[in-house]
């Protein structure tokens, strides 16, 4: 037995012992070949005055040039991908708080389907004067505006058979699609639950839609489709609960009170119907014109209108007339006067109807409108709008958004 361990030890010793001598020849042959490699490009290299041929200059001349593109490529790689990072976390929209109106965004399904108010309703969301053109249209009307603060809404509303539908067309109209079920109950819920009472401390106060901004009025704008003093009328009586609560921003004969909610009338609704509607008088009006922009007069102020727009296409002939890079200077010169006039009558300016095509051109009229003052900027991207740093969208000719 011992015999054969210690033959079997002296076979392990000797497998060991040429693994070894294999290892040590492998590591020896890669540094040979190392050293090789280094040698022949230190020829290369290398200036030899006696050098008749002119292939080891030119050899020389391109591993230089090689070398050279490819250290550039490496910076200029690194410096691209850098400036890249930095822009997409510029221009990425900012996490939006975990709120209420955020978990009904998320579940909405259709009008009816999710609570209309949850804790921490609008908690961390600045409201903004952006108007939420054809509000309708949106995956989840009212509360996506909402959401992202925006303060005007807009809906068209068709009266059929005593019913108020919301639609842009007769072919759009459904019957769970109303401007109760769609808009008026939920506004209802929402404000009844910001102002439920149930503070530690009473207070007289009402608070709006906003946690952030509890006084900020949210604009419903109505845009009659169907005969407008008819129509007006129907939308004034569906405002009861508002008006009853005191929540509607109102005319009181010698100035303005902003309610949570304030009504604008347009479309078919003749400025006869506001100054005459059914729940006005002397001293009392809360249903508002929406003023022609391009035609303001004293008629117009704030005992009758809030808002005074115009299609900023049609002010110039056609949406061609306005440069890819925005209004032109003479255009800009009627702008500012068509708002400084809106001002000056205490009305809110609005311009829709604004280019969305190309994209640089849109931000470039938005951008161009904030600086002139805009009371309202009317979008359709309410999202790119709100949530989005539209003013890095165009950096140095470069579109990124």
């Amino acid at each position: 037995m011992t015999s054969r361990t210690e033959d079997k030890m002296a076979q392990s010793v000797v497998v060991s012992v040429v693994e070894l001598e294999e290892g040590l020849l492998t590591v020896s042959n890669r540094q040979s070949r190392r050293r090789r490699c280094i040698s022949i490009l230190g020829r290369a290299f290398a200036r030899d005055p006696s050098e008749v041929s002119p292939w080891p200059t030119l050899i020389r001349r391109a591993l230089y040039t090689l070398i050279a593109i490819v250290c550039l490529a490496t910076i200029t790689s690194i410096v691209f991908h850098a400036l890249l990072i930095d822009l997409i976390r510029r221009l990425a929209p900012p996490t939006l708080p975990r709120t209420g109106l955020d978990r009904i965004v998320f579940s909405w399904v259709e009008p009816g389907s999710t609570p209309s108010w949850l804790p921490n309703f609008s908690r961390g969301i600045t409201p903004k004067p952006i108007h939420s053109h054809n509000d309708y249209w949106r995956p989840v009307p009212l509360f996506q505006a909402l959401a992202l603060g925006v303060t005007g809404i807009e809906a068209d509303c068709h009266l059929v058979d005593g019913e108020l539908y919301i639609g842009h067309s007769n072919s759009s109209l459904r019957p769970t699609r109303t401007l109760r079920s769609l808009y008026l109950d939920p506004l209802l819920a929402i404000l009844q639950n910001q102002n439920s009472g149930e503070s530690v401390i009473p207070s007289s106060d009402i608070s709006g839609v906003w946690d952030d901004d509890l006084s900020r009025t949210m604009v419903l704008m109505t845009d009659l489709k169907t005969e407008g003093s008819s129509t007006l009328k129907a939308v004034q009586e569906q405002l009861s609960p508002f008006r009853e609560k005191g929540w509607l921003t109102y005319w009181n004969g010698t100035g303005l009170l902003l309610g949570l909610v304030t009504h604008v009338a347009t479309g078919n609704a003749p400025f006869a119907a506001v100054l005459n509607s059914t729940f006005s008088n002397s001293t009392y009006r809360d249903v508002f014109f929406d003023a022609p922009l391009y035609a303001l007069s004293d008629r117009y102020n704030t005992s009758n209108s809030y808002y005074a727009s115009t299609s900023l296409a049609h002010l110039f002939g056609d949406k061609s007339k306005i440069p890819h890079s925005g209004l032109s200077k003479s255009q800009m010169i009627v702008v500012k006067q068509q708002i400084d006039k809106a001002a000056s009558l205490g009305l809110v300016s609005r311009y829709w109807d604004i280019p969305s095509w190309p994209v640089n051109r849109r931000v470039a009229v938005w951008k161009q409108l904030e600086e002139l003052g805009i009371g309202m900027l009317n979008v359709d991207e309410i999202e790119e709008a709100a949530r989005w740093n539209w003013k890095w969208c165009n950096i140095h000719g470069l579109q990124l958004c």
